[in-house]
């Protein structure tokens, strides 16, 4: 083999090499390390209830928006008889940010802040580009570059999917949509309460008896 050669091949390798490092500094940039633990999910109202609420909600939706104070009335209303959940319905045809909020509102679920950033983005939506999201967990005063890393590895990823599939399994098309005690209520701003009081009396009844 001739010295061109050689050069050739040594050269091509130190390439390589450099395009490798390269590689792998960019995807760790691109993915930063984190490691917090996933929180458990966050929940208004009493744990222990047997009056389950859900809310499958969207970030970007203006009518999830409008119902956020309903919901917080209901909740502080009957919050010793319901347990009431939050769970991820993103539109994405038509809310292309409400995905990256979601999984925001997860970061800050894992530092104990989930309902104090759900408020947030409702009160500044439709406003969801990376930095912003990024500057109302400094708002909240979270660990910002934690949530930074959890925010661009998509680590709570799993978790949205898992509110987007079971949405799916339920054939929900809409959002805001409440489901209590695994009934669909189909007009929620004068059906979710009913629903509500309805299953109290019902389980009274049952007591009762």
């Amino acid at each position: 083999m001739d010295n061109t050669l050689k050069k050739f091949y040594t050269i091509s390798g130190i390439l390589l090499l450099i395009g490798l490092v390269w590689i792998v500094v960019v995807w760790q940039g691109e993915n930063p390390a984190y490691n917090l633990p996933p929180a458990e999910r966050p929940v208004l109202g009493n744990p222990n209830a047997s009056i389950v609420v859900e809310e499958f909600s969207d970030f970007q939706c203006p009518a999830c928006r409008s119902a956020a104070p309903v919901v917080k009335g209901i909740v502080n209303k009957y919050k010793d008889k319901i347990k009431f959940v939050y769970r991820h319905f993103p539109l994405l045809s038509i809310h292309p940010r409400a995905y990256d909020a979601a999984l925001a509102s997860e970061c800050a679920n894992d530092q104990g802040k989930f309902w104090q950033y759900h408020d947030l983005l409702f009160a500044n939506q439709p406003n969801f580009k990376k930095d912003q999201l990024i500057g109302y967990a400094r708002d909240l005063g979270l660990n910002e570059s934690e949530f930074s890393a959890c925010l661009q590895s998509r680590a709570r990823k799993e978790v949205v999917d898992a509110d987007l599939n079971k949405a799916k399994e339920l054939n929900l098309n809409s959002t805001p949509t409440f489901i209590v005690n695994g009934k669909i209520i189909r007009n929620w701003s004068t059906g979710l309460e009913a629903a509500i009081v309805a299953e109290i009396d019902k389980q009274s009844n049952a007591n009762a008896n």
